[in-house]
Order: structure tokens, then C-alpha cells, then sequence
């Protein structure tokens, strides 16, 4: 069962990626924002599943066992933690502030996403 949740996970990362990609081109840079968090969240989440952790609802908490992960266990990427940190109150401002985000904001959040989730992917490779 977790084997089928996690592969569900990473598909639906992927997927959410390519809408990202869309929303970016259609336009829509607040939508990208957060379509560019979740492509992230969802991989996160895949972690999680395949670490055997409980997993949490609300995304801090989320974060917070993630960053355990990576400091255990993935020392190489610890540099992804203040970018999933950034990406994530971008996202935050995206759906609940006043704040609009252009495209120049946009394009970011979507380097930042696609960066993390490659460099997350790769770790995983073996795994998949």
C-alpha cells in the first residue's frame, strides 16, 4: 500500500509541475506560485511515505520532518531547505496576502521548484 501511495505521490508531483509550467505560460503567475509549492509539497510527501514516517497534514509540520531527513540522512542537499523554506512562504503570500507576483516573481518560483524537485528526484533515482 505505501509502494502505490508514493509512486501516486510522485506522479502527482510531476503532473503539478506541468501545470506550473502552463500557468506560467498561460499567465497565470500567482497560480504558478502555488502550483510550483505543491509540485515540491507532493514530492515531499512521497519522502515521507517512503522514509515510513507518520505523515503530517499542515506543511510546517511537513517541513519540519523533512528537514530531519535531509540533515540525517541527505547532508548533500541541506542547501534545498532554505529554498523549500523561500518557495513556501512565496506560495503562502501567493494564496492568502494582497500580494500579486509578475512574471519575473513567477519564473523564479518555478526555477526554485523545478531545481528542487531534480535535485530531489535524483536522490531518489535509486529507489524508484
Amino acid at each position: 500500500m505505501m509502494c502505490v501511495r508514493y509512486r501516486r505521490y510522485l506522479e502527482k508531483s510531476k503532473a503539478l509541475l506541468g501545470e506550473a509550467e502552463r500557468d506560467f505560460q498561460a499567465g497565470c503567475y500567482n497560480k504558478t506560485v502555488s502550483a510550483a509549492w505543491f509540485t515540491v509539497e507532493t514530492l515531499l510527501r512521497a519522502i515521507v511515505l517512503y522514509k515510513g514516517r507518520p505523515m503530517p497534514e499542515q506543511p510546517s509540520k511537513l517541513m519540519s520532518i523533512i528537514h530531519r531527513i535531509i540533515l540525517e540522512e541527505y547532508p548533500h542537499v541541506k542547501h534545498l531547505i532554505p529554498m523549500m523554506s523561500s518557495l513556501y512562504e512565496k506560495r503562502k503570500r501567493a494564496d492568502h496576502r494582497e500580494t500579486l507576483f509578475n512574471r519575473d516573481h513567477a519564473r523564479r518560483a518555478l526555477e526554485q521548484a523545478k531545481h528542487i524537485y531534480s535535485e530531489l528526484i535524483s536522490m531518489l533515482t535509486p529507489h524508484l
